[in-house]
């Protein structure tokens, strides 16, 4: 008897572990549950294994918080703790060993951490404010708009603003924040769940912008993942519980901060305007961009790699890096920088590819590999270039001297490059001529040309003259318009760069031309997407007019990213062979046109007959000439972009039996006395049933020569 009473206990215990928020009595009609739920679903909050219950309404204790930050951002490596107050033995000491290894608490003083201690408001607020990374800035209590904020401490009131800002904390109706208030359960979960926003927890999974959730701004990246086709409106953090596994963007707007504190990260299409890189343990982080990724600003706080790969003409990369350690920074460049502002000491090693357009040394640095730096700018002493590091201009503070070249200079020295800037308008090239002279410093010559890493050919692109060099005529209309930048080798080994910005006056300049192949086996058979100069949200387009009329906004898309129009190839494959001009208004902003080209590269070894089915359930006859019925070898359908097939079973139209056709989808029937095949409404059904993309399948009736009839059935129901 007791040990079936045991057992039943033991029955109890375990159902009440396992029950989940929906039946947890006392989050019923509770302001927090639906924190708590979210929370609970991703391991973070449990209820208690005994009740079932979560205690929205009880304090927080210190070792309880750190846990569930633990949990919410997968920190799970470990430190060695010797707290007098934190037993081997406790239940918190492995979760205090890793909050302390990540570095985002401290202990009380004294050699205590006070697990068991109370959590207040603002101490929360400045613990996760930390984790994000939050500029606290000049801010003093005075600003928050709080009644009560005298209260506040002044080593927390820029956190606290900054979360209010943010909207991830609020006050009370009452208007007081209660600074000194100890959390709740439930108001920890309500400030994780705002920080959090949407968590990215399953290691291998490929998020896209659909598993956002619409309630919270924020995205937070705990597991290695990737991420496509999103717009973030808060910040993106990846967090240092992903370590060095791969984490990849790919067609990603932060509209906030993009945080990248774990993994090696990759960003394609990714724009932003801000991006901090800081790890509390000083683990190296690598940052690559990629394809036609935008970096307005790049903060450096920690050991960092920074490096693109492959950019695209939109493509910037990381324009300016500002690099601000609490010590010694240590920075890769394999990347063009526009402006690098040195305002901690640091070490900045450069591959061969690396430019750095402008530096800014305002802290002790040493620049060391084989890249080259245009213009330095330095305020201070102890400011070193290694000799194999090109530097073609320096500008030194009064009192100021550098180590360059393996010299100690004292002077200034500018770069003699000129023009530095250039503009043209490829409707008025007749103004430049044959060209556009550049002249190099005396002694010197040119060497080598590049722009947008592509190396140009002298005599074709350039032609060298006594002076330097002109960058000739043919070339520059070569170019499309946009900013490029001109990259020059000199005879001397310094390097020197030319701002170019080509633009386009002619009424004509905004046309773009696109093609696509109506032939369902062709590599042009496929969506087309043109790049908008004056495009950059969804919003920003008024219509897209096909002649006259407006084409549906089902049949084309925008990415904001790449600014790219997409027209959808089942709309497509609906025109004609011809020449056709697709409009797209633009609020505010002169029309753009795509001078859309539709061929259709058929096989002429055959017959192609086009059917356009509509949901309808009509058998489908094709003629065959009559010396041919008799040479049928095979016929084929194709039903997916994949090119899925099957081959269906020729018989004979004499053994069909309409009211058994349901059985007969893998067959086709052939009636030699009036020379045609027939394929079933039920098996075009069948096969277009089986077709993701819904828009057509392909019939293939191979004969004894080799050519080919060809039935496309097109479905635009």
């Amino acid at each position: 008897m007791k040990k079936k009473l045991l057992s039943a206990l033991l029955g109890i215990a375990m159902v009440a572990s396992m029950i989940p928020a929906a039946f947890a009595s006392d989050l019923d009609g509770h302001w927090a549950k639906t924190f708590i739920e979210y929370l609970d679903q991703e391991g973070v909050i449990n209820a208690s294994a005994t009740t079932g219950n979560y205690e929205p309404d009880r304090d927080m204790t210190r070792a309880e918080f750190m846990r569930y930050i633990n949990r919410a951002f997968h920190f799970t490596e470990e430190a060695s703790i010797s707290f007098s107050d934190v037993q081997t033995n406790a239940w918190y000491y492995d979760t205090i060993q890793i909050a302390v290894n990540y570095g985002y608490i401290n202990g009380v003083g004294d050699n205590r951490m006070d697990p068991l201690g109370e959590v207040t408001r603002e101490q929360a607020a400045v613990i996760i404010g930390r984790l994000y990374k939050d500029d606290p800035g000049d801010v003093s209590a005075s600003d928050l708009p709080f009644s009560d904020r005298n209260e506040v401490s002044s080593w927390a009131a820029g956190y606290i603003k900054a979360a209010v800002d943010n909207g991830i904390i609020t006050g009370y109706e009452d208007g007081t924040f209660r600074p000194q208030n100890v959390v709740t359960r439930g108001e920890v979960a309500k400030i994780i769940y705002y920080y959090l926003g949407t968590s990215l927890s399953t290691a291998g999974k490929a998020y896209t912008g659909s598993d956002l959730k619409s309630d919270t701004d924020n995205v937070t990246i705990s597991e290695s993942c990737t991420l496509s086709n999103a717009t973030i409106d808060g910040d993106l953090y990846i967090t240092e519980g992903v370590g060095s596994d791969t984490v990849t963007l790919n067609n990603v707007q932060v509209n906030g901060t993009l945080i990248v504190s774990g993994g090696t990260v990759t960003m394609v299409n990714t724009t932003s305007d801000h991006v901090i890189v800081s790890s509390p343990m000083g683990r190296l982080l690598q940052v690559t961009a990629t394809g036609a990724t935008r970096i307005a600003e790049t903060e450096v706080h920690t050991a960092a790699s920074l490096n693109e790969r492959g950019l695209s003409l939109g493509g910037t990369g990381f324009a300016d890096v500002l690099v601000q350690g609490d010590s010694r920074v240590s920075l890769t460049i394999d990347a063009e920088i526009d402006g690098l502002d040195l305002e901690s000491e640091a070490t900045v090693s450069t591959s061969d590819n690396a430019m750095i357009y402008n530096m800014q040394a305002r802290a002790e640095t040493s620049v060391t590999g084989y890249g080259s730096v245009y213009q330095a700018n330095i305020y201070t002493n102890g400011v070193s270039f290694a000799s194999s590091v090109t530097v073609s201009g320096y500008e030194l503070a009064s009192g100021v001297s550098a180590t360059i070249n393996g010299d100690e200079v004292w002077t200034s020295s500018k770069p003699g490059v000129v023009p530095k800037e250039i503009s043209i308008d490829l409707a008025d090239l007749d103004e430049i001529g044959s060209g556009i002279e550049v002249t190099v410093p005396a002694g010197t010559s040119v060497e080598e040309v590049l722009c947008s890493s592509r190396i140009l050919d002298e005599g074709s692109d350039y032609t060298l003259t006594s002076a330097g060099m002109r960058l000739d005529t043919d070339w520059l209309e070569s170019l499309s318009r946009g900013d490029y930048t001109i990259l020059i080798l000199l005879s001397n080994g310094d390097r020197a760069s030319i701002s170019l910005e080509v633009s386009n006056s002619s009424p004509t300049a905004d046309s773009h031309e696109a093609y696509f192949d109506r032939y369902y086996d062709s590599s042009d058979y496929r969506d087309v997407s043109v790049r908008l100069d004056h495009v950059y949200d969804e919003d920003d387009i008024e219509a897209v007019v096909f002649g006259w009329e407006e084409i549906d906004d089902s049949n084309y898309s925008f990415s904001s990213s790449s600014r790219t129009l997409t027209l959808e190839r089942s709309w497509l494959s609906k025109l004609r062979e011809g020449t056709y001009t697709i409009t797209v208004e633009i609020y505010g902003e002169d029309d753009e046109t795509i001078l859309l080209t539709v061929a259709d590269s058929s096989p002429d070894d055959g017959e192609t007959i086009e059917y356009n089915w509509d949901g309808m359930g009509d058998d489908i006859w094709i003629d065959l000439p009559a010396d041919r019925v008799s040479e049928i070898e095979n016929v084929t359908v194709f039903y997916d972009d994949d090119n899925r097939d099957d081959s269906l079973h020729v018989k004979d139209y004499e053994d069909y039996d309409s009211d058994y056709d349901d059985d007969y989808y893998d067959s086709c029937w052939l009636d030699c006395d009036y020379e045609e095949l027939m394929f079933t409404a039920e098996t075009v059904d069948h096969y277009m049933s089986w077709n993701y993309y819904g828009d057509r399948i392909v019939f293939e009736i191979e004969l004894s020569n080799g050519d080919l009839y060809t039935l496309i059935v097109y479905d635009y129901s």
